[in-house]
Order: structure tokens, then C-alpha cells, then sequence
């Protein structure tokens, strides 16, 4: 164990052997093309055999930075991050599209609001423009753009400057719903000042499973639930100065996930003729905080 190191690079599947410089649509810098094929002979060698330490094994983890092109280290990934930036969402009450969104503020909302979306499981215009592969799929913005009704859309302010976001985060919403069970899906994009688009994570809660993994419990339609999302996937970006902050949150209507039609019954069994339209509702106030926190790393 004591030889046991963690990397994390910006690489697919593939790429954990043999690094490209692009993935998704994002380019990165030649730091990225680490030559992982060596690096585990050169590790087996030194864990097996006689062979000296990889240089490149500096602490316990190694991690790479997109948008600054460079690695970093640490001894733990708790250590990684130093202090986390809060954003509230918040909005006049319209926040169902990228054009006319709600906000990520500093400050929790003075006066209470809500935001609603509607996801019918038997609208099949989603599908239809997942029919072509996306090459560019972490640049590309097409989902963001036609959420036809089904998500509301959160922006922050223009970063004042670089800002590295490194770690895992976390996001809590209170929601309410007409369904006794739906899928909740949340994406996190960096927004560049020129518009370009880049994804940055993402989380999934099965709301009969939003209190525990084990034991379903569905949804009273006159409850509002709070809705816990801590599992999204780490990431590691510095988000530039005037670049803002995305947050997507919609029900997933997709041939790529398993689609739940909101019955409450056994989802894998559920078929278009138990099909049930979920209206949602997203609070955010002073006894529903709904917010997005993110693990910052200041230069030390």
C-alpha cells in the first residue's frame, strides 16, 4: 500500500495507457501526453524488482489541471482543496433556459422564489437528437440548449479571476414534485467568455433514493424534499477569469440511461403505458437553501 499512487489525468478509457491531446472536443498542452505505458513498467519495476522510483511519483497523488496544462500533487485528495465557495441559486421566478436563466449568487436570495419544469416521459424530440454521435461531447452544447421545457438553467457572475476547482462537488436542492418518484439529473459546465462551452461534472439522484442507496422511500406530492447530490465525479479546472459558471438541472429523457416514467413502481418493468408527467418545483429561500458548493485551491 505504501507504494500505491492515484493520477488523474484528462484522458477516456484508452487514454489511461496511451494519452491524447484532445478528448471530447478539449484540447490540452503537451504536459498532458504522459507516457503512461513507461510509467507502469517503471512502477512494477521498482515495486517488483530493484528498479529506482519514477521521478514522476513526486507525493501520493498527481493530478492535472485543465485550462492550466500542468500537474499538481498532494499527499491525500482531502488535502487538495483549501476552502469552498458557496453560490446560491436564486432568480425572478423563470429560469427554464440558457437564455433566460436564474443565477448562482454569492448571497442567498433575499425573498423567496421558485422555479418549475415539466418532464413527460413520452416526449421523444431528446432522442431524436441523440441518433448522431458526438464527437465534440464535451464541448458541445446542443443538451443545454433544447431542454424543451424539462430543467431550469443557472448562471454565476464573470470570475473576477483564475480560479482552480479541484475535488469533488456538492450540490443541494428542495424540490417538490406530482410524482411519487423521478430522476434527477445535474451538469456543471465552465462558460467561456466567448461562449465556448466546456463540461465539467455531473451528478444523478433516483428520488425514491435521495435519503438512502438501499431503502426506497417515494415522494409525498406535498413534501418538499431536500435533494443531497454528493457523488458527482472529480474534477480538476481552472476556471479562467470572465469565464461563468453553468448549472443544468432537468429530468434525463435519454436512449442512454434508463428511462423512469415516474409511476413509483418497479422502474426496470415500467413501460410507456404507466407513463406519468412529473411538474417539479425548485425552492430557493431562507428555509430552502438550494446551493452549489465548490472545493477551491488558492496559490499558496
Amino acid at each position: 500500500k505504501a507504494r500505491h499512487y492515484l493520477i488523474i489525468g484528462p484522458w477516456d478509457h484508452a487514454g489511461t495507457r496511451t494519452p491524447k491531446a484532445e478528448v471530447g472536443g478539449l484540447k490540452f498542452g503537451a504536459a498532458a501526453l504522459l507516457d503512461m505505458n513507461k510509467l507502469h513498467k517503471d512502477w512494477w519495476d521498482w515495486t517488483l524488482k530493484s528498479g529506482t522510483k519514477p521521478e514522476f511519483l513526486k507525493q501520493r497523488v498527481a493530478y492535472y489541471v485543465t485550462g492550466k496544462d500542468e500537474w499538481k500533487y498532494a499527499d491525500t485528495l482531502e488535502a487538495i482543496s483549501n476552502r469552498t465557495m458557496t453560490m446560491y441559486l436564486d432568480s425572478s421566478g423563470k429560469a427554464n433556459t440558457v437564455f433566460e436563466s436564474g443565477t448562482l449568487a454569492a448571497q442567498a436570495p433575499a425573498s423567496p422564489s421558485q422555479d418549475k419544469w415539466t418532464y413527460d416521459p413520452l416526449d421523444t424530440r431528446p432522442a431524436e437528437m441523440e441518433k448522431e454521435d458526438i464527437a465534440s461531447s464535451i464541448t458541445d452544447q446542443r443538451y443545454a440548449l433544447n431542454l424543451y421545457g424539462n430543467g431550469v438553467v443557472y448562471h454565476s457572475a464573470p470570475f473576477e479571476q483564475d480560479t482552480e476547482i479541484s475535488g469533488y462537488l456538492k450540490l443541494t436542492l428542495w424540490l417538490q414534485m406530482d410524482v411519487p418518484d423521478t430522476d434527477i439529473a445535474v451538469n456543471v459546465y465552465e462558460i467561456q467568455s466567448d461562449g465556448t462551452s466546456i463540461a465539467l461534472t455531473s451528478d444523478l439522484i433516483r428520488a425514491r433514493y435521495r435519503e438512502s442507496l438501499t431503502e426506497a422511500k417515494l415522494v409525498k406530492p406535498t413534501d418538499i424534499n431536500k435533494f443531497d447530490f454528493n457523488t458527482f465525479q472529480w474534477m480538476s479546472r481552472l476556471v479562467k477569469k470572465g469565464s461563468r459558471l453553468r448549472l443544468v438541472i432537468n429530468c434525463p429523457n435519454s436512449i442512454y440511461v434508463q428511462k423512469n416514467y415516474n409511476s413509483g413502481g418497479v422502474v426496470a418493468d415500467e413501460s410507456g403505458k404507466d407513463a406519468r408527467t412529473a411538474h417539479i418545483t425548485l425552492y430557493h429561500d431562507a428555509q430552502h437553501v438550494s446551493a452549489l458548493m465548490l472545493p477551491i485551491v488558492d496559490a499558496k
